[in-house]
């Protein structure tokens, strides 16, 4: 398990920098323990005097908390990660704050700040030339884009299904919104970050073209069965071909490196599970389908036109 890392990297709110040890940990599901390590690893830094290390560390307690959902104790560790980085000239490891606290704001339903930190990260991901960090940035503006602009669609109730907290600014009370939510996420996707297909579904069924949005989640799914055949949906491990892995017994698509990850891949918005990727419980059953009619027998996409705009319209 040694070299895991959450999909998007260390920007995408939730990766780890550090040892080896502590990664195990995390993978094992053993929070404790991981825990334990990060606070470990802080402590000796400090004694040390390295400032690096202790930043570097405050950093992963974050993501740490992050990933049970404690997102006002991550975003003070993220915060003291940000501003030790700034005094110590480290860029890198702002940009890298920078993406956390937009997640922390994100999941706690303030997309403003969101797009704020997210927009941070990504011009000084750009000034560094670190691609994939700019395609978590990129990624995090237009998902908090599209979410503003749904709240605006649908109205304040069916905005809070998804997150509790204050939701629609100005940016999104125009088609501007859509369309500057759009430009972020083709710019994720243009940049390797696939999982925006399903953001760029969302956005178009919430904005009207129900056949662009149709053929965003397709893309979508289709991809969903190629990567499944050897990643963990969990922790989004790259197996060997010949790696044994359990399947899940809904789609018979998704596959996890145990049953521990399998939990990890469906953990819900309060717990710590994160929005950009989204949840496997809430695809499982859609892209079983896809798997089976499309995939396996064949058949043409339209027959599960009905099952995908209602999987888009949750």
């Amino acid at each position: 398990c040694v070299g895991g890392g959450r999909e998007g990297g260390i920007g995408a709110g939730g990766g780890r920098v550090g040892g080896n040890i502590e990664k195990c940990y995390w993978c094992r599901g053993d929070d404790g323990r991981e825990r334990g390590m990060y606070e470990q690893h802080r402590g000796r830094a400090g004694e040390l005097g390295i400032s690096e290390g202790v930043a570097t560390a405050r950093g992963n307690l974050g993501n740490f908390y992050f990933s049970t959902g404690d997102y006002v104790r991550s975003r003070e560790l993220h915060e003291q990660h940000r501003a030790m980085a700034e005094a110590l000239g480290d860029r890198a490891g702002e940009a890298t704050a920078c993406g956390n606290l937009g997640n922390c704001c994100l999941n706690t339903g303030d997309y403003g700040r969101a797009i704020s930190y997210f927009t941070e990260q990504y011009n000084m991901a750009k000034e560094l030339q670190v691609k994939n960090h700019q395609a978590d940035a990129a990624l995090g503006v237009g998902v908090a884009l599209r979410l503003e602009v749904r709240a605006n669609v649908r109205g304040r109730a069916a905005g809070a299904s998804e997150l509790p907290g204050p939701h629609a600014s100005a940016s999104a009370c125009s088609d501007d919104g859509v369309r500057e939510a759009e430009k972020w996420l083709q710019t994720a996707l243009d940049l390797g970050r696939a999982r925006a297909r399903l953001h760029l579904a969302r956005l178009a069924f919430d904005a009207g073209p129900e056949d662009t949005a149709l053929a965003h989640l397709q893309d979508y799914l289709s991809w969903c069965v190629e990567r499944g055949r050897n990643r963990c949906a969990g922790c989004y491990q790259t197996r060997g071909e010949d790696a044994q892995m359990l399947t899940c017994g809904g789609c018979r698509v998704a596959r996890f490196c145990s049953a521990d990850h399998q939990k990890m891949a469906s953990k819900s918005v309060a717990t710590g599970g994160s929005l950009l990727g989204g949840r496997h419980k809430d695809v499982c059953g859609v892209l079983g389908k896809w798997r089976q009619q499309v995939v396996k027998d064949g058949m043409s996409p339209d027959v599960l036109r009905a099952d995908l705009l209602a999987f888009l319209g949750q």
